[in-house]
C-alpha cells in the first residue's frame, strides 16, 4: 500500500489529499511505463529508448552494483541497448510501492522482478529499488534509480 508523509491527513484539505493520491498514481504509472519501456523480447517487444525524455528528467541519475552510474538522460538513454544487448529478453516488475510525497519531489521504494532469457536459459532475479522523482512542468520525472544487489531466484 503506498502512503504519503506530507502531513497528517487531518491537517490537509480535501483538494491536498485528492493532489496527492493524484500524484502516487501518476508516480505508480510513471514507472510502469518505465518497465514496459525497458522490457524487450516477449511478445515481440523492444526497447524503447524514445519515450524516456518522457520518464526520466533531464539531469537523472541510474546506479546499481554491476554498471557504472550514469548522470543524465541522453547518457541514459545511450547506455540502456548496450546494458540489454546480451539478454535476449527480460521482463521487469516493481512491486509493492512504498511512495512517499513532499511537494514536488517523492521517493519510491519498490521490490524489483526481473524475469529473463539470458542464452537460452529463463531465470527471474528480485532485488530493492530506490526510486526519486521530481515534479516537473510535464509532469513526474523520474530523478534516480538505485538498484539493489541482485538476490538471484530459482531457474527453470
Amino acid at each position: 500500500m503506498s502512503e504519503s508523509t506530507l502531513e497528517s491527513r487531518s491537517e490537509l484539505t480535501l483538494e491536498l489529499r485528492i493532489r496527492q493520491l493524484e500524484d502516487i498514481e501518476e508516480i505508480r504509472k510513471l514507472t510502469a511505463r518505465f518497465a514496459y519501456a525497458t522490457n524487450r523480447g516477449f511478445d515481440g517487444q523492444t526497447l524503447d529508448v524514445d519515450v524516456m525524455p518522457e520518464i526520466y528528467a533531464s539531469d537523472a541519475r541510474w546506479e546499481g552494483p554491476h554498471y557504472p552510474t550514469t548522470q543524465g538522460l541522453e547518457a541514459i538513454m545511450a547506455s540502456f541497448p548496450e546494458a540489454t544487448s546480451a539478454v535476449d529478453a527480460v521482463m521487469h516488475s516493481f512491486m509493492n510501492p512504498i511512495i512517499t510525497v513532499t511537494g514536488d519531489t517523492a521517493t519510491g521504494t519498490w521490490q524489483l522482478w526481473l524475469a529473463s532469457v539470458w542464452q537460452g536459459e529463463f531465470g527471474a532475479v528480485y532485488m530493492n529499488a530506490e526510486l526519486t522523482y521530481t515534479r516537473t512542468t510535464g509532469g513526474w520525472r523520474i530523478q534516480t534509480v538505485h538498484q539493489g544487489e541482485p538476490k538471484r531466484g530459482t531457474y527453470a
